[in-house]
């Protein structure tokens, strides 16, 4: 009964996810590429039994990358994601590899259409996205749910608490639910009423390319990386810069939005202001001659951390967003500082902050004190990446862990 009353509000708000979704396409037209997806209508697809696979938006793109390929070597795979950025990414990474497909909406009819067109084997969430419909139209199907590389926050955990009985049902129809930290395995508790279903296998993240030698990182100009900022970022960033110029003169500041068709509302942003600022698409362009250069384009930061004195990741200093990847910096061997809010990420941070390997900062004056002391002293920026690819390092291994247990479950359904 419950689901059913959830599946009504779904199709009663189905005009605002429309109204949304075309107001989206006016900064992304890609917004309504494919709108017929959203919907659950798909190409009949020559591949049938794969897995589907489901990560929301870029970052968990990304993310999911390395497990993936780890599963595509014995499964086929559909990839459905949510944004047209991730979107994009996967079809960067993937090409023609695997089916790439937006999402349906979590209205029972329209998860159908994927099972209609794909008729997949076994169900992999990524992160934590509970989406009711989605599980529960798998389960009927008697088809595996496994939830990858989960997270639960304290905020997220009071949110589902309102609704316990209802989440606590959904949740118990996973088969596995692998979890990052036992902070989040105790949260999923709270709601399922067991851990019987919850493993804990660590970050997804922590098994990424790390580099091994610090003169990698040489570029022939010092720089302030900005990375994944949003909205309100971008005025703190310019402020900090601004005064670190005074010390550092030969400094530069690069940002790399979360969303790159803010680079031109940046620009405007800092042209009000009486500072020019140049927008590049490739790293190949920057040429140590601009002060400040805006990135409108994805896939370079990994580059770009590589390359940089330090880092400052986006997403951090309002509560809204939750922070960004902390871990891409830190095996990049980038020295970096994040914001008060960084929820999205909280259990790691503690653990790099617990073994000094980062800067957490709350405002903007503590922003330029934090960089200040990082180009100041070479050995107390080697000190910090020093620390930091250790705890990378030290937490490497979930990817493996947690696509055997996944190989595992699809083999005693054969």
């Amino acid at each position: 009964m419950k689901l059913f009353i959830y599946n009504s509000i779904v199709l009663l708000l189905l005009p605002f996810f429309l109204v949304r979704i075309l107001f989206k396409s006016i900064q992304d037209k890609d917004y309504v590429s494919s709108l017929h997806h959203r919907l659950g209508f798909y190409k009949q697809n020559k591949t049938q039994n794969p897995i589907w696979f489901h990560a929301v938006s870029l970052g968990e793109v990304i993310a999911s990358e390395k497990i993936i390929k780890k599963l595509l070597e014995s499964n086929d795979i559909v990839l459905s994601v949510t944004t047209p950025t991730g979107l994009r990414q996967a079809k960067k990474i993937y090409k023609d590899k695997i089916s790439i497909i937006y999402a349906p909406w979590d209205f029972w009819f329209f998860i159908s259409g994927v099972f209609r067109s794909y008729k997949p084997k076994a169900l992999i969430i990524f992160e934590t996205e509970i989406w009711p419909s989605m599980i529960s139209y798998s389960r009927n199907k008697n088809i595996p749910v496994i939830l990858c590389n989960g997270r639960l926050s304290d905020n997220s955990l009071k949110n589902y608490m309102i609704f316990k009985n209802f989440f606590k049902k959904i949740l118990n129809k996973f088969e596995l639910i692998f979890v990052q930290t036992k902070n989040h395995q105790e949260n999923f508790k709270s709601l399922i009423g067991s851990d019987e279903i919850i493993e804990i296998c660590g970050s997804v993240k922590f098994d990424t390319d790390t580099k091994e030698e610090l003169q990698n990182r040489v570029s022939n100009f010092s720089f302030f990386l900005a990375s994944s900022t949003h909205p309100g970022e971008d005025e703190i960033i310019l402020n900090a810069f601004t005064k670190l110029k005074e010390s550092f003169g030969d400094l530069k500041l690069i940002i790399v939005p979360r969303h790159p068709e803010r680079a031109n509302s940046i620009k405007s942003l800092y042209s009000n202001q009486n500072v020019k600022a140049k927008i590049l698409s490739d790293t190949d362009q920057i040429n140590g001659e601009d002060d400040i250069v805006i990135f409108n384009a994805i896939g370079h930061l990994n580059k770009l951390y590589s390359i940089a004195s330090l880092a400052f990741v986006g997403g951090s200093m309002f509560k809204e967003t939750g922070g960004h990847n902390i871990i891409e910096p830190a095996a990049n061997m980038c020295p970096f500082i994040f914001g008060p809010y960084i929820y999205n990420f909280e259990d790691i941070s503690q653990i790099f902050l617990s073994e000094n390997a980062c800067i957490q900062i709350s405002n903007e004056d503590e922003l330029y004190t934090a960089a200040k002391k990082i180009l100041s002293s070479s050995e107390f920026s080697s000190q910090l990446v020093s620390n930091a690819i250790s705890v990378v390092k030290s937490n490497k291994g979930s990817v493996d862990k947690q696509s055997s247990a996944i190989i595992q479950i699809l083999n005693s359904r054969n």
